[in-house]
């Protein structure tokens, strides 16, 4: 289904119909099959967490074309125009609200400003630290690309009538020497190659507005729906209770968490955090969403928490409860067996909520949403998340061994063929360690979670992306691993922070470069190789949402494109448990 904004529902200040700040129509985001059913609910619901807001001064408006309407003519400062005349891409467009907003909060007096102008010199343009929202839920952040997108296709409309006009009728022409013949057929060979790469430039353009601006949308005002029955009721909906049920009796063996617990830098890093900030757990009320064997209960037990809550909704606590009796800190952890959506706690706030939650490729199992309902219900306003932030990575890898022993080896099992057993290869996704030679780009990051203030709908996610190759040879996957952050008070990372560690705070990495955890990394095997040289350009989007059939699995996407060439490479996986 298209979204089509119901304009005769708008209310706002009158705009001519030729005004850059109209609303537009959306192709169909595929994110969420089952969005159909409520959308008459939907266009009833606020399409935004907060009111738009005026760049400058304290007004709100029920759209965000109002407001950037009352930017232009109360403030002297017309986005779109600003946009176009400097070429701003979509993530400079980010950096110029934030900067703006953060401005107007160092410089008050900019509220009743009559002309702001910018002229593209200014240093905050590359600044990544503006990526990150200064007004928490600002809807212009999610708005500016949908206001001009309905101006573009009405230029675009323009031009294709222009170019109707001018184009040359070839069927009048009369040949009338073998050369004039030859001449003729290579117009008419140029004029169909035209038409053939305005057809793939249109696709292109129909491809990014679907599945990158559509899902930006279906990202910031709609849940899917099996997370939204889960958060509000508090369990798995009714098709998917066998799986629910499954997920948490797998965590009731010991071999699962004795994998865990002989991960050395996951559980370090969790030891680590607690016991070098004892200053931050002491006498504090702690929750432990997981608790598994209680090992993370135990750790800030030790690291002086007055009251920890453990809570687990398997059979594993039973073991969690002897545990902690054995080690003589039952008089500070209670344990209790449930769902976070369902049981309540003695006390109506935690100070800290300590969660091993991630999967592979982080978001795996579907656990996160589950730490984040027992965010909203019980962390005290200035509380901790331990993690505190989170980031998924990509990069290219060239490693035809892996091609050659996942996919080739069916071309020749004991001298038979068997392709059949190679679709599977090029649709899952695979959970394997990555050798550290065969990265052979530079990184890019998917996703940034900083999970003081991120909510379940931003789990799925479609991100545009750019890596640039560093050697020469041949592209034959990509590669997919997650970085994790603590910190004493909960603070987000920048972009600009990888890998160095910093005084306050615990650094995690699953990447290959890194100690092996047992997350390995996530592979995603390319049909067709790619041949790059260094210096090439690899850019697309990466879509990431649940499984629609099994909500504890991921479903992925990859559309992407080489360097300046206009052929868009497609290719979906699936993450299985």
């Amino acid at each position: 289904m298209a979204y089509n904004l119901n304009t005769t529902h708008w209310r706002g200040i009158p705009r001519s119909s030729g005004s850059a700040y109209a609303p537009s129509e959306y192709t169909a985001s595929e994110i969420d099959p089952k969005e159909e059913e409520d959308w008459d609910d939907w266009e009833r619901e606020s399409q935004y967490d907060a009111d738009p807001k005026c760049l400058f001064c304290s007004d709100v408006f029920e759209l965000p074309e109002d407001a950037f309407h009352h930017c232009k003519e109360t403030h002297g400062f017309d986005f779109l125009a600003v946009k176009r005349s400097l070429g701003l891409d979509f993530y400079k467009c980010i950096r110029m609200i934030n900067y703006i907003r953060k401005q107007v909060l160092l410089k008050p007096d900019l509220a009743n400003t009559k002309e702001f102008s910018l002229t593209g010199s200014e240093d905050f343009w590359d600044d990544d630290e503006l990526l990150q929202p200064v007004l928490e839920d600002d809807a212009l952040l999610f708005a500016f690309e949908e206001l001009e997108v309905a101006d573009d296709e009405e230029i675009q409309e323009d031009e294709n009538r222009n170019r109707t006009t001018d184009a040359v009728d070839l069927t009048g022409i009369k040949p009338t020497t073998e050369l004039e013949q030859q001449l003729l057929q290579l117009l008419k060979n140029s004029s169909e190659r035209g038409k053939q790469l305005q057809q793939q430039f249109e696709e292109y353009k129909t491809m990014v507005k679907s599945t990158f601006l559509a899902n930006i949308i279906d990202d910031t005002r709609s849940e899917r729906s099996m997370s939204v029955m889960s958060v509000r009721t508090g369990g798995i909906p009714k098709a998917n209770e066998d799986v629910g049920n499954y997920y948490f009796e797998g965590y009731a063996h010991n071999d699962i968490h004795e994998q865990m617990l002989k991960d050395k830098a996951r559980t370090e890093a969790y030891r680590d955090f607690m016991y070098e900030n004892k200053d931050v757990f002491k006498d504090k009320t702690v929750l432990d969403v997981g608790c598994g064997t209680g090992i993370l209960s135990m750790f800030a037990a030790k690291a002086g928490a007055k009251k920890v809550f453990a809570v687990d909704n398997s059979n594993i606590v039973e073991k969690a409860r002897a545990n902690i009796k054995e080690n003589g800190l039952d008089d500070i952890i209670t344990v209790i067996r449930g769902k976070v959506e369902e049981i309540q706690l003695p006390v109506s706030t935690v100070d800290i909520i300590v969660s091993e939650w991630m999967g592979y490729f982080l978001l795996f199992e579907a656990m996160l949403d589950s730490v984040l309902v027992a965010r909203n219900r019980w962390l005290a306003p200035n509380g901790i998340m331990a993690p505190s932030h989170t980031r998924i990575l990509l990069a290219a890898l060239d490693d035809e061994d892996l091609k050659n022993d996942k996919f080739n080896f069916w071309d020749d099992v004991y001298g038979f063929k068997m392709s059949a057993m190679k679709q599977p290869v090029l649709n899952e996704a695979m959970v394997d360690f990555i050798k550290p030679h065969t990265v052979i780009s530079t990184t890019a990051t998917l996703k940034d979670l900083y999970l003081q203030q991120i909510v379940v709908k931003q789990l799925d996610f479609s991100t545009k992306f750019e890596i640039e190759i560093s050697r020469d040879g041949t592209v034959y996957a990509f590669g997919g691993w997650f970085d994790t952050w603590f910190t004493r008070d909960g603070h987000p990372i920048p972009l600009s922070q990888q890998a160095q560690k910093v005084e306050g705070e615990t650094f995690l990495t699953t990447s290959p470069f890194g100690e092996d955890t047992h997350w390995k990394q996530t592979i995603f095997v390319l049909e067709k190789p790619i041949q790059v040289k260094r210096g090439t350009k690899i850019h697309g989007v990466f879509t990431c949402h649940k499984g629609s059939e099994n909500i504890r699995e991921l479903e992925c996407g990859l559309q992407y494109s080489v360097g300046t060439s206009s052929e868009i490479c497609i290719q979906n996986f699936t993450l299985h448990s």
